[in-house]
């Protein structure tokens, strides 16, 4: 979720308590050695500011960035609001807030065309693509909303239902099945767990230097997120008044990722039709959401920042690692542009059904 993009705004958890929430945010963080008494300028605000950036580029959120696209924020409301929202929220308030959150949402879905991939790894063992694709994605999802062939199947299948003979032959519905790689059929459902012992077992025995790179990769990446489940913001329901209400008017997620054989097929033609109603019927929910509580004793809130930020470093270190592994696919992607003389047809779109600018 995320998202390692860190929006270079001035925090507005303050209103006219002075800075209390980020004071309270702020002597914990020192605690526990996340900010430093070098950072303070004084402003509890820019406190804060200053160590959480420090932690997201420590963490790896520079390398993170430079494939998936999003923003990491520390707020006092579980959504955005607007100036004129805020001041209504800010005059209903007795008292400093007593809750912050840290909301990621992806902005667009980096692309990630695996068809010309596929070959490599299946050259060293037939069953390594299903392997690698059923783990990195299975990884993916721990962070943000992943777009694939799964999703376009379905999506298709409503789409034909009430299709006849002559639509189906101009619809790119059908050939959403007929586009599934050989070295693919019949595995797109693979266990992770048992994706994860095959790779394991077949590192060892990768001869090119690409399907190495490209594995070892991968294996990173449970390093970091064994353990960890997709923080979505459904999970805070009975924490958190009126959340589910809002999630009730939200019209959807928006991915994080789109992964498909190549830019032009029908994956991605699946995607952009999708993409194109999401969000038309209310406000996108949030890829992440953590709450911190600052009304509890200072050792309970100790505990309590661990977990979150510990939950924010494994994110940021797992798509750091996932973003040398898209680097690579893109790689092998251009090189197979390149050798059939194609040029790459992804333009950058706003919002949640934007790709990567070429």
């Amino acid at each position: 979720m995320t998202v390692p993009n860190i929006k270079d705004i001035r925090w507005r958890y303050c209103a006219r308590w002075d800075e209390k929430p980020a004071a309270s945010l702020g002597i914990s963080l020192l605690r526990l050695g996340i900010c430093r008494t070098r950072d303070w300028t004084g402003s509890a605000v820019d406190f804060v500011e200053r160590g959480f950036k420090r932690f997201c580029k420590e963490s790896g959120s520079e390398d993170a960035r430079k494939i998936w696209e999003g923003d990491l924020r520390i707020m006092d409301h579980m959504v955005e609001l607007t100036e004129q929202e805020r001041s209504h929220a800010r005059a209903e308030m007795d008292g400093p807030a007593q809750r912050l959150f840290i909301a990621g949402d992806f902005s667009a879905a980096a692309s990630i065309p695996i068809g010309a991939t596929l070959p490599h790894l299946e050259r060293e063992d037939k069953l390594l693509p299903a392997a690698f694709c059923a783990l990195f994605v299975h990884n993916l999802w721990k962070w943000t909303r992943v777009y694939d062939v799964s999703d376009a199947l379905a999506y298709a299948e409503m789409g034909m239902v009430d299709m006849d003979e002559d639509q189906l032959r101009d619809s790119c519905y059908p050939q959403v099945t007929a586009e599934i790689p050989g070295c693919l059929n019949g595995r797109l459902k693979m266990n992770p767990a048992r994706a994860l012992h095959l790779l394991k077992a077949m590192q060892p025995k990768l001869r090119s230097s690409t399907s190495r790179q490209l594995v070892g990769h991968l294996l990173e990446v449970p390093e970091h997120s064994t353990g960890r489940h997709h923080a979505w913001p459904d999970q805070l329901v009975q924490q958190i008044p009126g959340l589910e209400e809002f999630l009730e008017d939200c019209d959807g997620v928006g991915p994080g990722a789109l992964i498909s054989w190549y830019e032009d097929d029908a994956i991605t033609a699946c995607f952009h039709e999708e993409m194109s109603y999401l969000g038309q019927n209310g406000p996108l929910e949030p890829s992440l959401l953590l709450d911190l509580s600052l009304d509890q004793p200072g050792q309970m809130l100790d505990r309590q920042v661990t977990q979150v930020f510990d939950h924010v470093g494994a994110m940021l270190r797992s798509l750091a690692s996932a973003a040398k592994i898209v680097a690579i696919i893109r790689e092998l992607y251009d090189e197979h542009l390149h050798q059939h003389r194609l040029k790459s047809g992804v333009q950058t779109e706003p919002g949640a059904s934007g790709l990567r600018d070429e």
